[in-house]
């Protein structure tokens, strides 16, 4: 179990709108690994998230000078390949992660509007690509912490380019269900 930050940008091409700046929202997950060996280098991880993406969004034609917050609330499945650096009996391991996510757009907000589930796309394709590295704390216990980026390959808004890209930041308490030792 894992949580922290995350700080979104929405690129949007639309003529009479834009994205400025970036948001921050949170990233919360639960995941299983699976170890791929006796002092393994490589392992799965397949998590569940919980994550709100925020931003701002100025309107090019109406009034230049307001903003309005976009959140986005989603709900999604992340498998990574996630390879680790030194040995399988080190208390201290740095790891790289690389996958795609699927998730499901659950509530979409622009302003003080909730918008009606055809405006939105409900299910979102992207990308999440991490580092970072976990500290054995007693056999069976992990801390962990990791930084990465995340990116959409498909659209959020229906007839309407508008791809997130985050930067996140977690840290999380991770459980070994297996032998510590090996």
């Amino acid at each position: 179990m894992s949580a922290g930050p995350t700080f979104s940008s929405l690129s949007l091409d639309s003529p009479t709108a834009v994205s400025d700046g970036t948001g921050t929202g949170f990233y919360v997950n639960a995941g299983y690994g699976y170890v791929t060996g006796v002092r393994a280098k490589t392992s799965f991880v397949f998590s569940l998230d919980l994550l709100q993406r925020n931003t701002e969004l100025t309107s090019r034609i109406v009034d230049p000078e307001t903003t309005l917050d976009v959140k986005v609330l989603q709900i999604g499945l992340n498998p990574k390949f996630r390879y680790l650096f030194g040995q399988g009996k080190d208390r201290f391991r740095a790891f790289v992660n690389v996958g795609p996510s699927f998730r499901v757009n659950a509530k979409f907000e622009i302003g003080d509007v909730e918008l009606d589930d055809e405006q939105f796309e409900k299910i979102v394709i992207g990308g999440v690509y991490g580092a970072g590295f976990s500290q054995m704390v007693g056999e069976m216990f992990d801390i962990m912490a990791e930084v990465g980026v995340m990116n959409d390959f498909v659209d959020n808004l229906v007839d309407t380019d508008s791809k997130f890209f985050d930067y996140y930041a977690r840290v999380g308490v991770r459980f070994r269900i297996y032998d510590a030792r090996r």
